[in-house]
């Protein structure tokens, strides 16, 4: 019996810290919406893309500042730390006319979400 007992509560931590880790990180949810013009955005704008954060943005910006604008949205593949996989989570938001439009979907701290 004390076999059981301890199994079931093993079963329920587990399942209490991937909820908790989930909620947490959010990985399964994009929390922006919109577009980002990646040949006149900023640096603010462009770190709201999904994987970059400010850091990358920066990159972004000082390689758009030596080597003139992006012909195409792979071109952001050439900025070091950009490659493939994060290429993959931005391109749906990533454009090279027109106004940058993205915005933050995540509710600030203190923030409820609206349903």
């Amino acid at each position: 019996m004390r076999i059981i007992d301890k199994s079931f509560w093993v079963v329920i931590l587990v399942i209490v810290v991937g909820s908790i880790w989930q909620a947490r990180f959010c990985l399964s949810v994009e929390q922006v919406e919109g577009k980002v013009n990646i040949n006149t955005a900023t640096e603010s704008q462009i770190a709201l893309l999904p994987g970059l954060g400010p850091k990358l943005a920066t990159e972004v910006v000082n390689y758009r500042a030596n080597n003139g604008n992006f012909k195409t949205i792979e071109d952001i593949k050439k900025v070091s730390g950009v490659g493939d996989k994060k290429f993959e989570k931005i391109k749906d938001y990533v454009v090279l006319e027109g106004e940058t439009t993205i915005k933050s979907t995540k509710p600030a701290k203190g923030e409820k979400e609206s349903k």
